[in-house]
């Protein structure tokens, strides 16, 4: 995961930030962000001045990435997954995907989760990865937990968490870590806290520019915990390829490293191939066939002869559906029933505005939203979980305009 330094805020004329370096992108967006903490669009509403033309393909990518990851957070899922494509656009006419049917008539296709967790049963260490700008991933694991601690899982170890005293606090602000600021990201962490993980800080600390150095310490605060506890059973939530067990290059990953220290073969389990992208052409052939044969509403694992299809280095591939339908908010958000739909009745006049539901018992200045959204129409949706909510509505520049307490019911 990247750290923001932050820096001096530079500004060349009232919006005019000239030739942008991805030294200066850091320092814009590490001050935006820091003058508005609670406000994710104020960001996106600044980095939309930027001229893309002004950076090199790296300051470029790096742009790409932050907006997807802002537009995950405040609920734009077409506009995330589109920022997320543009890294690949410029390759895209070599792209050629097909339907794979024998991959569909071979197989039958399970729910994902109810296959995880009866996988699980006899591990001592569950590894599932995601993508850091798809928000369902967090809601398709905060779903496990209840079940992972039923079979005796104790530590939920998190790439992204940087908050060391949150076992204590028992409580998540948004400098628990960049990504842990994404709503879904957060109320999994709730979720964790209620159903009393310990949750792990394992990150490599040194500030380390080589994939193989960090891999390698991360692996070494995993066994860490095997060593003060030997008899722990450990779930670990990283991003993309930190849980191959091996590898095409001489970078040897986390889960290679894990391996060798600890001698405990992980179960490894990936989300971030088999999923919806802005581009179809960017989309896997086994993820559009099922997706276009069959009608499911929940991620699916690949069977045949009772074993699990699976990419290359992991021991199960999660196929996900198709989220994204026209005027509506994905069905992701309701974590598979957990969150209720509850209508925001708005005027004409407050179309625009961008309204945050926050948890009424947390303390204002550095709160994650339970959810969020911009007002479109006269009736929006947000989904929350049963308890009191403070709504704040604002505007462009950030002011809170009008303030509602709701309490959402059973």
């Amino acid at each position: 995961m990247k750290r923001y330094l932050v820096l001096v805020f530079i500004l060349i004329g009232q919006w005019g930030y000239g030739q942008i370096t991805t030294d200066k992108l850091l320092e814009l967006h590490n001050q935006i962000g820091k003058n508005h903490t609670e406000n994710y669009q104020f960001v996106i509403q600044e980095f939309n001045k930027f001229s893309v033309d002004s950076m090199d393909d790296r300051t470029r990518g790096l742009f790409n990435q932050l907006l997807s990851t802002y537009h995950a957070a405040i609920g734009n899922y077409n506009r995330s997954r589109f920022y997320w494509d543009q890294q690949y656009v410029k390759w895209i006419k070599e792209y050629k995907v097909d339907c794979d049917t024998i991959f569909y008539n071979q197989h039958q296709f399970v729910d994902a989760k109810n296959y995880i967790l009866q996988q699980s049963k006899n591990e001592k260490v569950v590894m599932i990865n995601e993508a850091h700008n798809i928000p369902y991933h967090r809601a398709f694991v905060l779903q496990l937990l209840n079940g992972y601690r039923q079979l005796g899982f104790k530590y939920l170890a998190i790439e992204a968490l940087m908050d060391k005293n949150i076992n204590e606090t028992k409580h998540i602000t948004d400098t628990a870590g960049f990504y842990c600021r994404e709503p879904l990201f957060a109320e999994m962490i709730r979720e964790a806290l209620r159903e009393q993980f310990i949750l792990v800080k394992y990150e490599a600390v040194r500030n380390t520019t080589s994939n193989r150095l960090r891999d390698s310490l991360q692996a070494v605060n995993l066994a860490k915990i095997l060593k003060t506890d030997p008899d722990a059973k450990i779930l670990v939530y990283a991003g993309y390829d930190h849980i191959h067990e091996g590898s095409k290059t001489d970078w040897k990953k986390m889960a290679q490293f894990f391996k060798d220290m600890t001698n405990i073969n992980p179960l490894t389990i990936s989300q971030t191939q088999h999923i919806e992208q802005y581009h179809p052409e960017l989309e896997t052939g086994q993820f559009r066939i099922v997706n276009q044969l069959d009608s499911f509403s929940d991620p699916v694992i690949a069977l045949k002869n009772d074993s699990a299809w699976h990419d290359k280095f992991v021991d199960i591939s999660i196929i996900y559906p198709r989220y994204l339908k026209p005027n509506k908010r994905p069905e992701y958000l309701t974590i598979g029933g957990l969150r209720k739909a509850t209508p925001l009745e708005t005027k004409k006049k407050e179309k625009g505005l961008f309204v945050q539901a926050f948890y009424a018992n947390e303390q204002k200045g550095h709160r994650i939203p339970a959810d969020q959204l911009f007002i479109k129409n006269t009736q929006e949706i947000l989904y929350l979980r049963p308890g009191k909510y403070v709504l704040e509505f604002k505007n462009p520049s950030d002011k809170v305009v009008k303030k509602e307490h709701i309490n959402v019911s059973n």
